[in-house]
């Protein structure tokens, strides 16, 4: 029996799921919203609103009134403030005075970068008869210039307490706009009024900037801020008038939460909200009137709201559709790169839909076809590995050893010396053939072989061959395969064609890799030639026999892998170089050593 699925794991139940939430189900909702609320719900979303406006932006002010209340205590109430204002005002002529004086100055600045802003002016008048303000230089003045002020008298009496004006503007100044002022009195550890400070903020800064009152009086807003008593401190004239008569003490709450207050026959609509620093309240008054020509636009908002959804719903719909069938691009990218030999591309799986079945089936088969990759190279190396054990087989090596060594007794007897020297030679070259079972040798090693080889070379070619080498000491007791110089040696004796031959053999550490060149001074190779052999060396599969230097770039690469390996490069006339690039290992464990007699 057919156990029947979950419409999540379908394809085509998540698309009609999808369908039905993100498309069908939303707009039903906003529809019945739409055409089932009343205009109290949008008067009451939109008071809402307009009193989270005014309470974020009493918040702001407090917060504001805050950091000048902090940032006149930090001077104030510094000791070295009252110390300034202890001693002579010898600044001009005292330099422990001047120190004291731009320590002051500097100290004013910082707090006013620090708390304040740009905007904000920071003033101390010296009982001595000078003020030292952010706005302008050190100046005298007569103390009693000080007592004509609005904020003196009142400062005076709070001793120490912070007094607020507004508005206020600065004497003598060139900025003429209207400021939020706050005054304290300095008093010292035992003596009380040292002189006065300042803190003074541009009113559009504290409360609303011209462009924004500007705005809420098109909207039919009235904004206004007033103290404890209810009196004006910020507002115009039409504000003034909405404060006639006692209006606030009139205002009530609707049956919808809005509170509202009738003023010469009109009605108002009332946010307002406190400053908890200040004891200040900020309100605004909205027009029953303008209230209705906004609550139009919110109408039409909404329209544009429901047009808007269904815009939004399509696109979320179609970006849906394509994640869903995304699955399927990849899939199709991933047997493309397959099918050209990429046999390491896995797809990735999510879910439990008919994609996913899809996917983990084609992993699998990938997964498999890896393996049977991974066997072939395993039989590849295995077949490497035999043909090379099968060469050294080919003969049986004692049986040879032994015919070798009678020749070489019958050629003493008849005083053929050159012949028993060059089949001792031989016999070595044997000898290290059958004592050496491993397929790895020192560098040493394989020296020295060659070099046995090399004598057998120029014996047969009447001395006309050097050999030379370079190679730092400590590289000797690196590893290498076994027969991998002679090859390279032997290639430049068949096709050096030319006699007498030289060849030079260097080994180095290079990038961490071991590099051996070989250069001879051959006639060289065309770059066609060149060409036809390093195609010769790339091809990993290319049939070979014996042990020649595409049989030791091959096992080059099945042994340590495709970045290592054989390069060859030549200027025809000038001969041939060959480089060889091996791993850098050395030889951790004893090993027989070859028989160098």
């Amino acid at each position: 029996m057919k156990i029947l699925r979950s419409p999540m794991k379908t394809l085509r139940g998540k698309i009609l799921i999808s369908l039905f939430l993100l498309i069908i189900l939303p707009v039903v909702i906003i529809l019945y919203r739409f055409y089932t609320s009343s205009e109290n719900i949008v008067q009451i979303q939109l008071n809402q609103s307009n009193q989270a406006a005014v309470s974020q932006k009493a918040n702001a002010m407090n917060d504001m009134a805050v950091r000048m209340i902090t940032a006149s205590s930090l001077i104030i109430n510094d000791p070295e403030t009252e110390k300034f204002l202890k001693e002579p005002a010898d600044w001009s002529t005292n330099y422990n005075s001047f120190i004291k004086l731009t320590s002051l100055q500097k100290k004013m600045s910082n707090v006013k970068d620090l708390l304040l802003d740009n905007t904000t002016q920071l003033g101390l008048y010296d009982n001595r008869g000078y003020t030292n303000t952010t706005w302008s230089a050190v100046t005298a003045v007569d103390v009693q210039t000080f007592h004509q002020e609005s904020w003196y008298q009142p400062t005076l009496e709070r001793n120490g307490s912070p007094i607020w004006t507004v508005p206020y503007r600065i004497p003598n100044s060139s900025n003429a706009q209207d400021l939020i002022a706050m005054t304290r009195q300095i008093n010292g550890e035992y003596t009380s009024n040292y002189g006065f400070f300042l803190i003074s903020v541009p009113i559009p800064v504290f409360f609303y900037p011209s462009a924004e009152l500007h705005k809420q009086q098109e909207a039919g807003v009235t904004t206004l801020l007033v103290d404890q008593n209810q009196n004006l401190l910020i507002g115009d004239q039409s504000a003034a008038a909405l404060l006639a008569s006692h209006a606030l003490t009139n205002m009530h709450t609707n049956a919808n939460g809005i509170q509202e207050v009738t003023i010469n026959d009109h009605i108002y609509f009332v946010n307002d909200a406190t400053v908890p620093q200040l004891g200040w309240r900020l309100i605004q008054f909205m027009n029953q009137k303008d209230f209705a020509t906004q609550l139009s636009r919110e109408k039409d908002k909404s329209i544009t709201w429901v047009v808007a959804w269904f815009l939004l719903f399509a696109v979320a719909f179609i970006l849906l559709m394509l994640r869903v069938t995304s699955p399927f691009k990849q899939l199709a990218k991933s047997m493309t790169k397959v099918g050209k030999g990429e046999f390491n591309t896995l797809v990735t799986i999510k879910g439990e839909d008919e994609i996913a079945m899809l996917g983990n089936n084609f992993n699998r088969m990938v997964l498999h076809l890896q393996d049977l990759i991974s066997d072939l190279y395993d039989e590849q190396r295995r077949k490497q590995k035999a043909q090379f054990q099968a060469l050294q087989a080919q003969i049986n090596p004692h049986f040879l050893l032994n015919t070798l060594n009678s020749i070489k007794w019958m050629a003493l007897l008849s005083g053929a010396d050159h012949i028993s020297e060059m089949i001792t030679k031989l016999g070595k070259l044997l000898n290290f053939t059958m004592r050496n079972e491993q397929e790895f040798v020192t560098l040493q090693e394989e020296l020295d072989y060659l070099q046995v080889y090399l004598s057998l070379q120029e014996i047969r070619y009447h001395d006309q061959i050097t050999f030379t080498y370079s190679i730092p000491e400590h590289l000797l007791d690196c590893e290498v395969l076994k027969f991998t110089l002679q090859p390279a040696v032997e290639n430049s004796i068949i096709h050096g064609n030319r006699f007498p031959l030289l060849i030079d053999l260097k080994a180095e550490e290079k990038n961490g890799h071991l590099t051996i060149v070989m250069q001879d001074n051959g006639v060289g190779m065309s770059m066609e030639m060149i060409q036809q052999v390093e195609s010769s060396l790339n091809q990993p599969h290319a049939k070979f026999s014996g042990i020649g230097i595409r049989n030791v770039n091959e096992r080059i690469k099945l042994h340590y892998g495709m970045q290592y390996g054989m390069q060859i490069s030549s200027v025809q006339g000038e001969g041939v170089r060959l480089e060889l690039v091996l791993p850098l290992k050395r030889r951790t464990t004893d090993v027989e050593n070859i028989d160098r007699r």
